[in-house]
């Protein structure tokens, strides 16, 4: 009989224990937001797009310039080949693969340069989106925000569109930022 009291007893503690923490798990505000996705859209991530368009698309233009020049010499050898003397093929065949090394040469260096740079862009946009949430999160009286990876959330906690219009309300085009100091 004791031992049915005692179980009696620790069951109920566990249950009050346990009643107790799912109402303090209710007050809980907890949302989820989607990181890749603030990445892409917030524009902050589109005027480093821009930007590297800018910065880089004349440099990608003449790799591809390069490139058809390439085939168009390929294409050369491979129809008129058998009815050149073996001193004309040999010398477009020298001036193919010399185009061929120094495109390769330009297209790792531009690989390089491309990937430094979208490497410190997305360093720098993720600070900002991640004070964001932060700021966002405190402003809102949240508990605990989490990036999606998760196995579930409804649709009641994801904030990331909040987020994303408050990245929008606070994104300064470049000339805007230059002009009041920065960011």
């Amino acid at each position: 009989m004791q031992c049915v009291s005692r179980s009696l007893l620790m069951l109920a503690a566990a249950a009050l224990i346990l009643g107790a923490g799912m109402a303090q798990a209710a007050d809980l505000k907890i949302g989820v937001v989607n990181m890749q996705e603030l990445m892409k859209e917030s524009p902050q991530a589109k005027a480093a797009e821009a930007e590297m368009q800018q910065k880089f698309g004349s440099r990608r233009n003449a790799l591809l310039a390069q490139q058809n020049k390439i085939k168009a010499l390929q294409d050369q050898i491979n129809r008129n080949g058998s009815v050149m003397s073996a001193a004309q093929l040999q010398s477009l065949q020298n001036q193919l693969n010399a185009d061929q090394q120094d495109m390769s040469r330009k297209e790792s260096d531009f690989q390089a340069d491309l990937n430094e740079w979208q490497n410190q862009k997305l360093g720098t946009i993720q600070q900002i989106v991640v004070k964001e949430v932060q700021a966002f999160a405190k402003a809102h009286q949240y508990n605990l925000i989490v990036g999606l990876g998760i196995v579930y959330a409804d649709g009641s906690v994801d904030v990331t569109d909040q987020v994303l219009a408050q990245l929008q309300k606070d994104y300064k085009t470049p000339a805007t930022a230059a002009a009041s100091g920065g960011n």
